[in-house]
């Protein structure tokens, strides 16, 4: 068995040999006895398959419910940014209402400056799906 191959089935099944298969038991072993690179990996892999196997830490329910309290009240004492906010940045309520009016005046103004559109000859009038309708049903055109 060549180094990769016992890492591979070493991270695999772990460091205990009986969960390895037994054709690949007699092979590690050979592979142990030769390499201190691999009795190293093991020796690593056995301390976390202990870490794995030891009991969970105590949580303790008071620890939990402060650390959960304080969040909700650092959450609560954030100020949300609005969209106005994120547009305008942190100015006063006045100037964000000025800059509102003035904005919908200039659009205001803009719009009468605009020539109203003329009036097509009736050729080149946008046909609406209307007045195909009629043509389509009963085959009198308007």
């Amino acid at each position: 068995m060549i180094e990769s191959q016992f890492l591979r089935h070493l991270a695999d099944f772990g460091a205990d040999p009986t969960r390895w298969p037994p054709e690949l038991r007699a092979e590690a072993e050979r592979a142990l006895a030769v390499s201190p690179r691999l009795r190293a990996a093991r020796r690593e892999a056995e301390a976390f398959d202990r870490l794995l196997s030891g009991a969970a830490p105590q949580i303790d329910e008071a620890r939990v419910a402060r650390l959960l309290s304080r969040v909700a009240q650092t959450a609560r004492a954030t100020p949300q940014d609005t969209l106005m906010v994120l547009l305008l940045g942190r100015t006063p309520r006045w100037t964000a209402a000025a800059l509102c009016v003035a904005l919908v005046t200039l659009g205001w103004l803009a719009g009468n400056q605009l020539a109203a559109p003329a009036s097509l000859p009736r050729g080149q009038a946008v046909a609406l799906l209307s007045d195909d309708v009629t043509t389509l049903f009963d085959g009198d055109s308007r």
